[in-house]
């Protein structure tokens, strides 16, 4: 890949984070959860690369799946997780699904659902 391309990618992936940041903190279903958008996007921002392009999983990613699994403590914190994560993973191009899907496993973990364009979080 191109050092044009590399540098295209890095700027993008900080929009997207920025972008996420900006969404803030809002309610579902008129439950405040506890959980927060800017708090699941630090966290899983080392997983990005691995989403986009593959090699190896960041241990940073794995502690942040980690850290995220362990903050989800309610069933509303778990909507808001997967609500904040399909938008965030909507806005990062080249993004690859089935590799995304993958990291839990790779990190010695499990995922309550599986990220996907159209996955219903409210389930």
């Amino acid at each position: 890949m191109g050092n044009n391309s590399a540098k295209s990618i890095s700027l993008m992936m900080m929009v997207v984070m920025v972008s996420i940041l900006l969404m803030g903190d809002y309610h579902l279903h008129g439950v405040k959860a506890e959980i927060t958008c800017e708090e699941v996007t630090y966290w899983l921002f080392p997983c990005i690369s691995y989403g986009v392009f593959g090699g190896t999983v960041d241990p940073a990613c794995c502690t942040g799946v980690k850290t995220a699994l362990a903050a989800a403590k309610t069933a509303e914190d778990v909507r808001k997780k997967c609500e904040c994560v399909k938008e965030g993973a909507a806005l990062i191009p080249g993004l690859n699904y089935t590799r995304v899907n993958e990291i839990p496993k790779l990190c010695g973990t499990t995922s309550p659902y599986q990220v996907t364009p159209d996955v219903d979080c409210s389930k």
